[in-house]
């Protein structure tokens, strides 16, 4: 297989639109709606306190079959045409994996892949928003997809990571918009039990995602400052799904740490209340208060809508608090990334090889995997894919 493509496939399924969520015949009372969402806020919170894990999973899970972005019906149909690329465990051969990092393209084989194998996760689907781009790590030898990348604008505060980067407000939003975040990392069931989603991880410092942000946005301007992208791109951010990360955590390559360990986010957001969400929706219809998708309605419609039928219901802004806390790591893409951002210095890329960083991965975390746990092969990874795209709504 050629590394820098894949063959294209011309036909592509597009995803439902949010409409096939919205319309709930049934009219939502006040009452109903309010004890639905202080249900769903004691039921995280529960969690939370008892460090449940396995709540906290199907909390995931039951938000992502809620959302019509998950489109099973569309993903079973991919999964059974493209299950080549996803075979069993025991069929890899590790000492003769050949990683490597390809973009995904719009209404391309690639941007099937990348769908099918996102269905895996238990974490509500994302497009992502703002600047996104999306990337493959193939296996060359095995003809076979070892992880995916997701990566989207980033957030305009995040705490620990401003604080890290101590730029003076009025320059912050300049620095932040020379960044990005990684809304999916992770290995697919074939290569996880190799510590795969490490591999995938680093390849977060890859040049190939640094160029490929060049040649999308570099003649583009921020929406916002209405300000050119500027480049080179300076550093990646990301946070686990729950709590501390066995991905990201001592996460390093020859040279030294790669994930650098900012700290935790505060725990808020929706995640909690994406069950309650097209309830929600019907509500804000009746009540002439519903923020459609679509230009010129801002980022994060879900979030105003949610919010605002919060403040329709009296109910405190304290709901919008899961307490799930991720833990946030930081990628640096150049060598002098604070004296960048304080003070204006030329940017000094990092040296990264993705050659060396397979073999490297392999060495470090792959084969004494495979020495420890002989019997890592015995599964069935694509009945663990298949299983996670039959869920029902």
């Amino acid at each position: 297989m050629a590394a820098s493509s894949i063959k294209n496939h011309k036909k592509t399924n597009k995803i439902n639109d949010l409409s096939h969520c919205e319309a709930i015949p049934v009219k939502v009372d006040d009452e109903k709606l309010k004890r639905a969402i202080k249900a769903a806020t004691n039921r995280v919170r529960k969690a939370v306190k008892s460090n449940d894990k396995d709540v906290l999973k199907t909390l995931h899970l039951r938000a992502k079959v809620a959302d019509p972005l998950t489109d099973y019906e569309n993903l079973r149909r991919l999964f059974s045409k493209l299950r080549k690329y996803f075979p069993q465990s025991a069929r890899i051969e590790p000492s003769r994996i050949a990683p490597y990092l390809i973009p995904v393209a719009p209404d391309s084989l690639e941007e099937k892949l990348f769908k099918v194998a996102r269905g895996y996760w238990s974490m509500p689907y994302s497009k992502g928003y703002g600047r996104r781009m999306r990337f493959l790590v193939m296996d060359a030898h095995h003809e076979a997809l070892i992880g995916i990348i997701g990566l989207q604008s980033p957030s305009a505060d995040l705490a620990c990571r401003d604080q890290y980067l101590d730029v003076p407000r009025a320059q912050k939003l300049s620095v932040v918009n020379n960044t990005l975040d990684a809304y999916t990392v992770g290995a697919t069931p074939t290569y996880a039990p190799l510590l795969a989603g490490k591999l995938v991880a680093g390849f977060l410092c890859s040049p190939r995602i640094r160029q490929e942000y060049w040649r999308t946005y570099g003649h583009r301007e921020t929406t916002q400052l209405k300000q050119r992208i500027p480049q080179p791109l300076l550093a990646i951010t990301t946070s686990s799904a729950f709590g501390r990360s066995s991905i990201y955590n001592r996460l390093r390559n020859a040279e030294g740490v790669l994930a650098k360990p900012l700290g935790f986010t505060q725990g808020f957001g929706s995640l909690h209340l994406e069950e309650v969400y097209p309830m929600m929706v019907q509500w804000l219809r009746q009540a002439n208060k519903y923020v459609p998708a679509g230009f010129g309605n801002g980022p994060k419609v879900r979030w105003q809508n949610i919010c605002n039928a919060l403040v329709g219901l009296r109910l405190p802004m304290a709901h919008l608090s899961h307490g799930i806390k991720r833990e946030v790591f930081l990628f640096e893409l150049v060598n002098n990334l604070l004296d960048v951002c304080r003070e204006g210095a030329t940017p000094d890329p990092i040296a990264f090889d993705d050659e060396v960083w397979g073999q490297y991965w392999l060495d470090r975390w792959a084969l004494p995997r495979v020495e420890r746990n002989p019997e890592w092969h015995e599964f069935d990874a694509p009945g663990l894919l298949r299983c996670a795209l039959n869920i029902r709504k």
